[in-house]
């Protein structure tokens, strides 16, 4: 192993030649239970790109490559769309794994709300609409995202969505339906905590993507999350039954058409749930733009409060946390 001016391990260049003959790594951007994600330099063209690397060498996590082989999979069915991220190369060695991405300088969705705390009505608009269109294109192969939130939906150049991160992604074919639960806690939709508490609930699908749609369009608009309570089995009871309100005065300035839109996205019957193509022609997209007011520091703490969530790895019980 090696270690760089930060003291973040890099991987030996005699176990990753492929990776370290095409590209220089520079600083780390991000990391995760098992990655780190740096900014890197490709030699021949002097582009910049994200690299995910991936440790394999952790044995307490042996499913760590299943899950990234599936996760490329989806990203190359996936590819070619505006706003999903591009994955741009792959390399593997004994004890790492690269997935080398197009890189976002502006970031998370999530760390640029903590900065504006709320976004207007006709910032949202472009977003939701991005988000969206990137998601009739993940439904129209078949697949699920399962983690949709601001964390996993990242800015470019020019502020346009990529919606990233399919670790929990699962293809679906005609009729089938999903069992495990998985995902983050405050975007589950009831369908998914139905099925962990209950016997006889039938599994869940597309629908779910939908849910987390309307629990990140309601936090963008007023910078508080609909059903976050510090408790977190008040929270989840709270998603179950669908228990939220457009209160004052967080909700005084925004026009009711993205409230009927969020209404129509957190339904807790997934057969009565808006669809994805039925949301692009929602009259929120066709509308002259609204006026949201500067976020109150309740809302920077509820906002922080989110961030601190932990994902729900797949599991056939309910939910269990980890980073």
């Amino acid at each position: 192993m090696a270690k760089d001016d930060e003291s973040d391990v890099l991987p030996d260049r005699d176990a990753a030649k492929g990776f370290y003959a095409k590209y220089e790594p520079k600083e780390v951007l991000g990391r995760g239970g098992c990655s780190v994600v740096r900014r890197c330099i490709e030699k021949e063209t002097g582009q910049e790109y994200a690299a995910k690397i991936i440790d394999l060498s952790d044995s307490s996590d042996e499913g760590v490559y299943e899950a990234t082989k599936r996760e490329i999979e989806v990203l190359r069915m996936v590819a070619g769309h505006s706003y999903i991220i591009e994955l741009h190369d792959v390399f593997e060695s004994s004890t790492f794994m690269f997935l080398v991405f197009e890189l976002c300088m502006h970031g998370e969705l999530f760390d640029h709300l903590t900065t504006v705390v709320t976004l207007s009505e006709k910032k949202t608009k472009l977003i939701m609409r991005q988000l969206f269109e990137a998601l009739a294109h993940v439904h129209g192969k078949g697949i699920v995202h399962r983690d949709l939130k601001p964390e996993n939906i990242l800015l470019d150049d020019d502020y346009n969505v990529k919606l990233t991160d399919f670790g929990f992604a699962k293809v679906l074919l005609p009729g089938e339906s999903l069992t495990d639960v998985c995902g983050t806690p405050g975007y589950l939709a009831p369908e998914v905590l139905q099925f962990a508490m209950y016997e006889d609930i039938p599994g869940y699908t597309h629908a779910v993507d939908l849910w987390a749609c309307g629990v990140i369009m309601y936090t963008l608009l007023v910078g508080c999350p609909p059903f976050w309570h510090r408790k977190q089995m008040v929270m989840l009871r709270n998603i179950m039954e669908g228990k939220y309100s457009f209160l004052s005065p967080e909700w005084d300035d925004i026009t009711d058409t993205p409230k009927d839109l969020i209404s129509k996205l957190l339904v807790v019957d997934p057969t009565k749930r808006i669809t994805v193509q039925e949301a692009l022609t929602h009259d929120f997209f066709q509308i002259m733009d609204g006026y949201s007011q500067p976020g109150s520091a309740r809302q920077m703490k509820f906002l922080n409060m989110l961030k601190k969530m932990k994902k729900v790895r797949p599991s056939k019980e309910g939910p269990s946390t980890s980073s």
